[in-house]
């Protein structure tokens, strides 16, 4: 499985900066101005060599609606900055921001010079749409989203259909129950993308499996998650995934003890060591490398107000290792769902969104 992103055929996003005064905000700059500029082809050398710019020159922000430490969403995208600091620019972020905190800390970060600001999820695009318009040389934008507006603000949208998909892809064929099951938090666009995905792949499988989802409403509150997984354990379900950020941490604490065979699916990064022996794989979302690659292509040509895209083909999306939990699937299965990604990978097979 690719982690990393390399020569993509996107070019995404960024602009601007972050209230060093919020607690949690941290920033750091590096010396090195050197940058490579990955292979996308969509613009022409002439034009990069006139607008390209030294990354240590750039200063990019990050506002984050959890903890960095979450071991999934926020972290993800922490991980992605700490990729944008080797190129050498200069970064900052604040995490936990409060909702009613997002604006003012779009506009502190751009008072204060950052020319690339990144806030990360959905929930950001009103205070983006708002305060952008007041700085039109700083590139902002939102994550998980297809919001784009002229001429500063763009999106980067991981496709978490695609990775949902393929949790119900692994779920139905593991599964001895024919009961899988899916729980996020908050309904919105990027986790409702997740849960659709999941029951479309859960469907193609077409071996009568029954996807069970929920929506706890919240992204923090592990003990919700845990209560739900527990539900379904109850009801059946044998194989259960989450994409609920830092709350989707209680799903492993519900799989810890459960008998032999009932297993759980990771999300965003490889969360295997959550619950040893008892995570099958992960359903990875590497948003964090989408964001680096936006930030390359920037220092080599404007970025324009639009939506970038980026899934399996990109290598953003994917699955982790099997780890000691291989022996779940027959070596035929593995092979099913690798063959299963390519499809979607090429185009074969289309996943719906919730956006669609």
């Amino acid at each position: 499985m690719k982690k990393k992103v390399v020569g993509r055929i996107i070019a995404v996003v960024l602009s601007a900066v972050m209230i060093a005064a919020l607690a949690g905000c941290g920033s750091s700059s590096s010396t090195s101005s050197s940058a490579s500029k990955s292979s996308s082809g969509s613009k022409s050398s002439s034009s990069s060599a006139s607008t390209a710019k030294k990354a240590s020159d750039v200063k990019v922000a990050l506002v984050l609606p959890g903890s960095v430490n979450d071991k999934g969403w926020n972290a993800e995208a922490y991980n992605g900055l700490k990729e944008i600091e080797q190129l050498g620019c200069k970064i900052a972020y604040s995490e936990s921001v409060a909702a009613s905190d997002y604006e003012a800390t779009f506009r502190g970060y751009a008072d204060q010079g950052y020319n690339i600001i990144i806030g990360h999820g959905t929930e950001f695009e009103d205070p983006i749409k708002t305060v952008a318009p007041d700085y039109p040389d700083i590139m902002f934008m939102v994550t998980s989203s297809d919001f784009y507006q002229e001429p500063n603000v763009c999106s980067l949208q991981n496709l978490n259909n695609q990775q949902g998909f393929m949790a119900g892809v692994v779920a139905a064929t593991a599964s001895k129950t024919h009961k899988v099951a899916a729980i996020t938090g908050m309904e919105i666009p990027s986790t409702q993308s997740y849960i659709l995905g999941f029951q479309q792949g859960v469907a193609y499988v077409n071996n009568g499996t029954e996807a069970l989802v929920a929506y706890t409403g919240d992204f923090n509150d592990a003990t919700k998650v845990k209560e739900q997984a527990t539900a379904f354990i109850d009801q059946g379900a044998d194989i259960i995934t989450q994409d609920a950020d830092e709350a989707g941490l209680g799903l492993f604490e519900a799989i810890k003890g459960t008998p032999d065979g009932i297993y759980a699916i990771g999300a965003t990064s490889d969360q295997y060591e959550e619950a040893p022996g008892k995570v099958l794989t992960s359903a990875i979302n590497h948003i964090g490398d989408g964001m680096k690659v936006a930030v390359e292509e920037s220092l080599q040509a404007p970025l324009e107000a639009k939506c970038y895209k980026f899934g399996i083909k990109e290598g953003v999306i994917g699955l982790a290792d099997y780890h000691d939990c291989a022996n779940v699937l027959t070596d035929e299965q593995k092979e099913y769902i690798k063959t299963t990604m390519e499809k979607v990978s090429s185009g074969e097979i289309t996943v719906k969104s919730a956006q669609d």
